[in-house]
């Protein structure tokens, strides 16, 4: 599954808990018949009024089969009156490549692994993920790349953190217009995963007081800095913080 949407709704005040029940209760099982793969369904901390998704495609053709199929079909035309009148924004889309296997996002975990589960539930053993947008110089993307992954990951996971995956702007144009999308050329995503919120804080703290240089060295590559999002799974959601087997 090389592409991946990251989509970032704003909903009606008030509306979010509907919004995700409703979200999971129709558009999971529909979505994947027509070849598309919702991987996680996420409350946004500190925003009641977003809704965060993940779903990826094999490759682009497939996209555009998946979602001309969807999106004209009569499973959407039937509820999309509904689905529409909680939403306010649905812009805030970022196309990406993966760098990395799918597999590590969801542990191989399909839908049906998750079907029982109360939809728009949030629970606490979900955990945390957050997703983290660095923004490289002009033309610095491969060397942010290359840091992140000769140096950056191996010091977030020994200190802890689970790391999921990361991504790069999907480079192939938007074929299916109805739908905007946005493709950084300079943006590097990162998806981690914890148990609970204050695990993240304890996390965070150590590496702002971790290896100074190698602090130094991701701040002159990415000088537009970070945006974080910080995020509930649901209990539906296939990306979830992952706890380690027993022994």
């Amino acid at each position: 599954m090389p592409v991946i949407e990251l989509r970032n709704y704003r909903l009606v005040e008030g509306r979010t808990t509907d919004f995700i029940r409703y979200f999971e209760e129709h558009f999971l099982f529909s979505q994947r018949d027509q070849g598309m793969h919702p991987l996680g369904q996420f409350a946004v901390i500190d925003a009641s009024d977003r809704f965060v998704w993940l779903r990826a495609f094999d490759d682009m053709p497939a996209r555009l089969r998946g979602l001309t199929a969807f999106y004209g079909g009569p499973f959407w035309l039937a509820r999309r009156e509904t689905a529409n009148a909680m939403m306010l924004e649905h812009h805030d889309v970022h196309l990406l490549r993966p760098l990395g296997p799918v597999s590590a996002l969801t542990r191989e975990l399909s839908l049906e692994d998750r079907a029982s589960e109360p939809a728009g539930a949030l629970p606490r053993h979900t955990g945390l993920v957050v997703a983290d947008f660095h923004r490289a110089g002009p033309g610095g993307l491969g060397r942010l790349v290359e840091l992140f992954e000769e140096r950056m990951l191996e010091a977030l996971v020994e200190q802890g953190h689970q790391v999921l995956g990361h991504f790069v702007a999907e480079p192939a144009p938007n074929d299916y217009p109805r739908l905007p999308v946005v493709q950084d050329p300079d943006l590097l995503v990162v998806l981690t995963a914890y148990p609970d919120p204050e695990r993240h804080a304890a996390l965070r703290r150590a590496w702002s007081q971790g290896d100074p240089r190698l602090r130094q060295e991701l701040t002159a590559l990415a000088p537009g800095g970070v945006t974080t999002l910080c995020l509930r799974p649901t209990a539906r959601s296939l990306i979830r913080h992952h706890a380690a087997p027993s022994r």
